[in-house]
């Protein structure tokens, strides 16, 4: 490793079990929702949100992005955050313009 090669923070074991713990009640919460028998806006969108907030979390942490930046310790995490929100947005729009059934 070279001397100009800065270490940056990693999240401790416990973290990462507390993650583990997360997206597993996440994603059964994810499937228990698809059986409830909703349709249409009333289904799809909890499951985005769900599905962002995942996204987020892992970005975050394991691609150690919440980590990377010692002045602004959550800017990497915000900006790849922003990016997959605005893309979900943006496919909710087309799917609209198209009168998709979601």
């Amino acid at each position: 490793m070279s001397a100009s090669h800065e270490e940056h923070a990693h999240p401790e074991e416990k973290s990462y079990w507390i993650i583990f713990a997360i997206l597993a009640v996440v994603t059964a919460i994810e499937v228990a929702w698809s059986f409830i028998g909703l349709e249409g806006l009333a289904l799809v969108l909890p499951l985005v949100a769900m599905m962002i907030g995942k996204f987020i979390l892992v970005g975050g942490v394991f691609m150690h992005l919440h980590f990377d930046n010692k002045v602004n310790g959550k800017i990497f995490t915000l900006v790849f955050g922003a990016g997959v929100v605005i893309a979900t947005l943006v496919f909710l729009v087309v799917a609209a313009t198209f009168e998709f059934q979601i």
